[in-house]
């Protein structure tokens, strides 16, 4: 569900708390995830910019084009709405950087320290920000509003819910169609028409979008695509009339988002009998999953969960095809911080989310992985992805 004001509030806070900790005045927002996590809302497609100027202390304040005016204030839980160019009678200052200017300059900010998201503001508008605040300093606080969105508010996590159960059925349908030796191009169909079956049937008031970008938006993010054998390491690859054959492996992947909420569902699906060599490493990674699953639990860090899949892979004699990690966050982006790798000392929490998914990629007939989103508990892990999650044979 879309978060309300109470919800929203509460992201500030958290924001503004961590921008109060690094020394920064105020926050300039562009990201799309970002400044809809901030104000519920979505033009949905972004074809003008859009800021969210948020302040250490005090409520933000949205920028957008005259064209978005209406709809956000519709549904914006920001209030406080400047809009910029003209669409029919709603007419602001012809650009952006004229209001923002003005948002700061009412606030006592333009000489401020402002942050900015480093990882993603691109070169343009941060010429533009130094040529027209030339008073500022700026500062990266992108990890500063991440760390606010780690762990999941309510609304959030029942948008979760709803898009792994929209992702399960899309499963089953995938799973039902390799029964049947489709094709990589009709098992991803079909997976994709029984999600938007369980969209429009069971939850035909939530926003099945994503986020898009200057070029455009994303409508409809019921997504799957499927790689038969040999063509499982391409990892991400447009689906062929590939069929399956006695003896191979097809994984499929399931990805989804709800009100903005990303799910992942992945199985892998062995084609009659394996040789000795497949049958091994499959029942070796469903092993390494069991042993490593009781280290997503609140107080351990990510590196710490995959030091333990590490001596799992060893210990089952496939040290040599360690993944970079074994999972990531997920939330508004479909792979957001954190990662389980060996660099992340983020502590999990009650109320993140991520991916589960160690996996091998052996060039000697491809690969395999089972994928699930999980939220981390109080005294460990649930699953919110319900696939069966043994080997699984056709």
């Amino acid at each position: 569900m879309l978060p309300d004001s109470a919800a929203v509030r509460a992201r500030w806070a958290r924001v503004q708390e961590n921008l109060r900790a690094e020394g920064a005045d105020a926050m300039i927002v562009v990201k799309p995830q970002n400044t809809f996590y901030l104000s519920g809302y979505t033009p949905m497609i972004y074809s003008h910019p859009i800021l969210v100027v948020l302040p250490a202390e005090g409520d933000p304040v949205f920028v957008l084009h005259a064209l978005r005016a209406h709809s956000s204030r519709q549904t914006s839980l920001i209030t406080d709405i400047r809009p910029y160019g003209r669409w029919a009678k709603e007419i602001g200052p012809d650009h952006w950087w004229e209001v923002l200017v003005g948002v700061l300059r009412e606030r006592g900010l333009a000489a401020g320290r402002i942050g900015i998201e480093g990882e993603f503001l691109p070169y343009a508008y941060h010429q533009r920000f130094t040529e027209v605040l030339p008073e500022a300093s700026f500062t990266d606080t992108g990890a500063a509003l991440m760390r606010a969105r780690y762990v999941k508010d309510a609304a959030e996590l029942e948008s979760l819910r709803v898009a792994s159960a929209i992702a399960d059925a899309g499963m089953d349908a995938a799973l039902e169609a390799m029964a049947g030796r489709r094709s990589e191009v009709e098992v991803s169909a079909a997976a994709m028409r029984a999600m938007q079956h369980k969209w429009s049937t069971d939850h035909p008031d939530r926003l099945t979008m994503d986020f898009g970008n200057l070029e455009g938006g994303v409508f409809n993010a019921l997504w799957a695509y499927s790689l038969v054998g040999d063509r499982v390491p391409m990892n991400s690859a447009p689906p062929t009339t590939r069929r399956p054959v006695d003896g191979e492996i097809q994984w499929t992947v399931i990805w989804t988002a709800v009100d903005g909420m990303h799910s992942e569902n992945e199985r892998s699906v062995a084609f009659g009998k394996l040789n000795a060599e497949r049958q091994a490493a499959f029942e070796a990674l469903l092993a390494i999953r069991e042993e490593t699953a009781p280290y997503l639990r609140p107080g351990l860090t990510c590196a710490e969960v995959y030091e333990a899949a590490r001596e799992a892979y060893h210990r089952h004699g496939y040290g040599d095809y360690l993944p970079g990690r074994i999972g990531h966050g997920l939330g508004l982006g479909p792979h957001e911080q954190p990662s389980l790798g060996p660099n992340d000392d983020l502590v999990l929490a009650p109320g993140m989310t991520l991916t589960f998914e160690p996996n091998l990629r052996i060039p000697s007939f491809g690969g395999l992985q089972h994928s699930d989103s999980l939220v981390i508990t109080e005294d460990g892990y649930e699953f919110l992805t319900h696939t069966r999650r043994d080997l699984i044979q056709v």
